[in-house]
């Protein structure tokens, strides 16, 4: 099965000086395919991961869009997970 490891790194608005919990919609491509779309609400300026597996076939390009009216980056890339204790290889 093969992963794909969807990164926020940073997600904040800005009010003033003052950084605030923020909203954003994301779509993950898999090559053509919308794999999925994801909310995150909050805010945080260190990296959270969340992986999403699928059956698509592996080597596709991945791309990651999204909406977000404050600072984000948000990133996605395939990765190969240990089959039997489903670590990052």
């Amino acid at each position: 099965m093969a992963s794909i490891k969807l990164t926020v790194n940073h997600l904040y608005q800005l009010q003033g000086n003052e950084k605030k919990p923020a909203h954003a919609v994301t779509r993950v491509y898999v090559g053509d395919t919308l794999l999925a779309t994801e909310e995150i609400t909050g805010m945080t300026e260190d990296a959270v991961s969340k992986y999403l597996h699928h059956s698509l076939p592996e080597g596709q390009a991945v791309r990651v869009e999204w909406d977000c009216a404050g600072v984000t980056a948000i990133s996605a890339a395939e990765v190969h997970m240990c089959p039997c204790c489903h670590a990052e290889e």
